[in-house]
């Protein structure tokens, strides 16, 4: 945790995190350091568990918190956030690559949590448990099956109807590139209509070319430029550490003269002397 750069970061005011705050909403992009991940996942979480508070309310902009490869973070509450703040207007997207990572990275339980809590399923080529789960939550349907049998004398047709797996594990497994199957939840009323579907994305690279063309870039907060353009990151970024590094020794050291001073607190010091030979 003791990073000058990770000190930059969460000692910086530049903006609050109400992120859909009518009066003043906001873009926020974190991302994640694969060599640090178990550092700064707690600092992300700390920043997750602030905003999910302060978004998660009644009178705010519709929202949208997207997390990839969520196994990476531990998001505390985030399956209490799917289950109460899409009626605030909060749209919750987790992306993943298997089940065995979020049953790994956040238990069996709270993993099961999640997968029962979300509404909407959409999944590309994926295998083993994780693709006999989604099989399972596809669910079954009536399905023709018909059967010939030919011998010398005639051929016999037979068509009868059997309970199967509307999408089975075996097709979830062979899934080709681009091709995602899923299960989307609507509410009408009391009921849940499923709406099971097996599409192909098909993209047209004029009009992704158009569309990157029109892009407009992100506008420059801090440059770290001085008055004769040299660059001085490292400056600022080092300075704000050391910066933090003496304000808490001053907080301890006023700390423990307030302590000192106090005659209820007084017996929370070590004393001076430690024996008769006057050892400290």
């Amino acid at each position: 945790m003791i990073s000058p750069q990770l000190y930059w970061v969460m000692t910086g005011d530049d903006f609050t995190l109400d992120l859909n705050n009518p009066k003043a909403p906001k873009i926020l992009c974190v991302g994640n350091n694969p060599d640090r991940q178990n550092i700064y996942s707690a600092a992300l979480g700390l920043y997750n568990s602030r905003i999910v508070k302060l978004i998660n309310k009644k009178g705010q902009l519709k929202s949208s918190i997207i997390i990839d490869e969520l196994p990476t973070i531990y998001f505390r509450g985030i399956d209490n956030l799917i289950a109460t703040a899409r009626s605030n207007k909060v749209a919750v997207c987790l992306g993943f690559q298997d089940f065995s990572q979020l049953a790994r990275d956040y238990g069996d339980k709270e993993a099961k949590v999640i997968q029962n809590t979300v509404g909407n399923i959409f999944s590309g080529q994926v295998v083993g448990e994780t693709a006999k789960n989604l099989s399972e939550r596809f669910g079954k349907i009536l399905q023709q099956r018909q059967s010939v049998s030919i011998n010398r004398h005639d051929t016999s047709t037979s068509i009868n109807t059997q309970l199967d797996f509307l999408i089975p594990a075996s097709k979830i497994a062979n899934l080709s590139q681009g091709t995602f199957v899923g299960s989307v939840a609507d509410n009408f009323g009391e009921e849940i209509d499923q709406k099971i579907f097996h599409s192909r994305i098909i993209v047209d690279s004029a009009k992704v070319t158009a569309e990157t063309k029109a892009y407009k870039k992100i506008p420059v907060i801090n440059d770290f430029l001085d008055e004769d353009g040299n660059d001085i990151m490292q400056e600022q970024i080092e300075r704000n550490y050391s910066q933090i590094k003496n304000d808490v020794e001053q907080i301890i050291v006023d700390e423990m003269e307030r302590i000192k001073n106090d005659p209820e607190l007084q017996h929370l010091l070590p004393s001076e002397d430690n024996g008769e030979d006057g050892e400290k």
